[in-house]
């Protein structure tokens, strides 16, 4: 007689959705929940449905994505579809019905639970056929494998015992007593430990794999069913179909962290990938509840297949496939790729010329195309980490500011007042300096001044102007600036670096005799140039002259 969950009593069910979550979790993604973004993943939607055997319970993936293996509860075929086409490329037998499966770390088994026969199959999945039947406990129902793939361990709900079988001899090498109706299952990503859904107890049993005995205990909620843990191994979330919430349970305090309403009736929960979004499959309202892992918060409600069982994503998280238990289909889900999101920029200026390099912060930004910078264009260069991007800004045709967006597989960044880079204008700070050099002599004295300007940065500059009015009644001679209508005015003949200096000269004649106790000053100030100069106050510099009856002083 086939045994057919309901919302009120569908204990034999989640032993498959449990599985079929440690099977996903034995291969771990890259971040951790508590990692995951403010900004919430983008909902999956329904992009195809195809028909498999009736009452599919189980739903595993090949390691390698390729392949998804979909139970049968009513029946011994279990389904291989073709993710690449998305469609049936298979089909094979394997006992009476079946709820759970879970492939090997390698792909080259399959473990199937039969909960009518109290056994496990080992199918080879080169070639689909039962290479051994393995006697396990009363009503089998969850199955996840160790991370090394050594070990398989089964849930046995009606015995209210784990087995724990070794994959190298197909033989129970221990039997672990745990909490009434055990159903979910998920083995720890370091293999130290397995958790287990005790739903008649309400609880999660912590199994220490070393010493093969339950070290701890956890209270949840009441019919606590499907598990799956975070890819770091530090939190477990747990389905609780009898309260229609979900858990998350702090691995290093043993407690619960956060319990969230979700859906009618979710038995199974599944963690994406990434570890960012956490999925429950609501039974009883046909819905997939998508909650951010960081926030605890629901963040949308997706209508799905009739009676959603088990959700297996695929390693790379753009794929999910949900078995729909009453209407003998598998929904393959579409998992859109975020849209990337800029929080901030460092530094938040640079020069018009470019060259800049710019810290961009954000989440989604790994696998980035292009960091552009308003109407500068791209960077010339840029790599980029989820939450970070290095980008040399281009030059800019104008001054003033741009907003820095990022592309990627999931779309272009929106804009935002974080994104804000400003272009500054160029600029060369050039500084003014005067030296004068008296030669004393009662009919030949002279002054000799050298001019130095040095360009301070931070641009080069590509012209500037010099100038002084020179003291009346007395002869101006240079080699190198023009010296006409009592003035002097030194151009530059060729660009300026940063950090480089050019000098120009000027004599005055000053006889000792004639100009006997006369006093005068030279002041050379930057009249005009290009770029902007930003400092004023060292545009100028000036000395001062004193005739004496035998010498000229200069201070």
């Amino acid at each position: 007689m086939t045994t057919r969950p309901s919302p009120r009593r569908s204990w034999t069910a989640v032993a498959a959705v449990g599985a079929a979550t440690a099977v996903l979790l034995a291969h771990p993604g890259t971040a951790a929940a508590g990692a995951a973004g403010a900004n919430a993943a983008p909902p999956p939607a329904v992009a195809a449905t195809v028909a498999v055997a009736p009452h599919p319970a189980g739903v595993a993936l090949a390691p390698d994505g390729t392949r998804a293996y979909v139970t049968s509860q009513s029946s011994g075929t279990v389904t291989v579809l073709s993710t690449a086409t998305g469609t049936v490329a298979g089909t094979f037998t394997a006992g009476t019905g079946s709820y759970a499966v879970a492939l090997a770390p390698n792909g080259a088994r399959a473990y199937l639970t039969h909960h009518l026969t109290g056994t496990v199959s080992v199918v080879d999945t080169a070639t689909n056929a039962v290479t051994a039947t393995v006697p396990v406990g009363r009503g089998a129902f969850g199955v996840a494998l160790a991370p090394d793939g050594a070990r398989a361990y089964v849930t046995n709900a009606a015995a209210g015992t784990v087995s724990v079988l070794d994959t190298a001899t197909d033989t129970v090498t221990a039997t672990v007593p745990v909490g009434a109706e055990p159903h979910g299952v998920a083995v720890a990503p370091d293999g130290a430990h397995v958790y287990v859904a005790a739903s008649g107890a309400q609880r999660v049993d912590v199994i220490d794999t070393a010493t093969a005995a339950v070290s701890s205990s956890i209270a949840v909620g009441h019919g606590v069913f499907g598990l799956a843990l975070t890819p770091d191994g530090s939190e477990l979330w747990t389905g609780n179909g009898g309260d229609s919430t979900v858990s998350a349970l702090d691995l290093a305090t043993g407690t619960v962290a956060d319990t969230v309403e979700v859906g009618a009736n979710p038995y199974a929960v599944a963690v994406a990938p990434d570890g960012r979004s956490v999925y429950a499959g609501n039974y009883a309202d046909n819905t997939l509840s998508v909650l951010d892992a960081a926030s605890g918060t629901v963040t949308a409600t997706v209508p799905v297949g009739t009676s959603p069982f088990t959700l297996a994503v695929a390693p790379d998280g753009r794929r999910g496939y949900l078995a729909d238990f009453d209407a003998a289909a598998v929904s393959v889900l579409d998992f859109p790729l975020p849209v990337p999101v800029v929080t901030g920029i460092s530094p938040a200026s640079g020069p018009q010329a470019g060259g800049t390099v710019v810290t961009v912060t954000g989440t989604d930004l790994a696998g980035a195309t292009a960091v552009s910078f308003g109407a500068a264009g791209n960077a010339t260069s840029f790599s980029c980490t989820a939450t970070a991007c290095i980008a040399t800004a281009p030059a800019a045709a104008a001054a003033g500011p741009v907003d820095v967006r990022v592309t990627a597989p999931g779309g272009t960044s929106a804009v935002v007042a974080a994104d804000r880079f400003g272009y500054e204008a160029p600029t060369a700070d050039l500084a003014l300096a005067l030296a004068a050099s008296p030669v004393s002599g009662l009919f030949g004295g002279r002054v000799d001044y050298t001019l130095t300007v040095t360009n301070q940065g931070p641009g080069e500059a590509t012209a500037a102007t010099v100038a002084a009015a020179l003291p009346a009644g007395l002869a101006a001679s240079s080699t190198d600036c023009t010296v006409a209508a009592g003035r002097l005015t030194c151009a530059l003949t060729a660009p300026l670096a940063a950090g480089t200096s050019t000098t120009r000269h000027l004599t005055l004649q000053v006889g000792l005799l004639l100009n006997l106790g006369r006093t005068f000053t030279v002041t050379a100030a930057r009249t005009a140039g290009a770029p902007a100069d930003p400092v004023a106050a060292d545009d100028t510099a000036s000395r001062t002259c004193r005739v004496a009856l035998l010498a000229i002083t200069c201070d």
